[in-house]
């Protein structure tokens, strides 16, 4: 792309699972308001959102709830599958962002060749 540029990347939520607050929709709101400005000055706007965590934190939070729901340790598993369990309930909170970002209908970039104009 030629021109000018501008990019905004969303920070990644801390909690995976729990809806935004007021907080989030002003803040999300105010980067949809610089974006869109500059998309009407004619820059190359991109604005991502961040909806993957740190590994860790988001390894510790499954297994608490496989040990919770289902009393079994990461151990229990092979690495394949609990990577597997891993990488669905990461798909599953990253649904719920972007949906949260849709119903407010931002314009974001939701994959590499998507955009949700709301």
């Amino acid at each position: 792309m030629k021109g000018r540029t501008y990019t905004i990347v969303i920070p990644a939520a801390k909690r995976y699972g729990s809806h935004w607050h007021l907080g989030h929709a002003l803040n999300n709101t105010l980067q949809d308001i610089l974006v869109r400005m500059r998309r009407m000055q004619k820059y190359n706007t991109l604005w991502m959102p961040g909806t993957d965590h740190a590994g860790i934190a988001t390894q510790t939070v499954v297994e608490k709830r496989i040990l919770a729901e289902e009393g079994k340790r990461r151990t229990d598993f092979t690495r394949e599958v609990f990577v597997k369990r891993i990488q669905a309930w990461k798909d599953e909170y990253e649904a719920t962002i972007i949906g949260q970002l849709k119903a407010m209908g931002l314009f974001v970039r939701t994959g590499p060749d998507e955009i949700y104009d709301g």
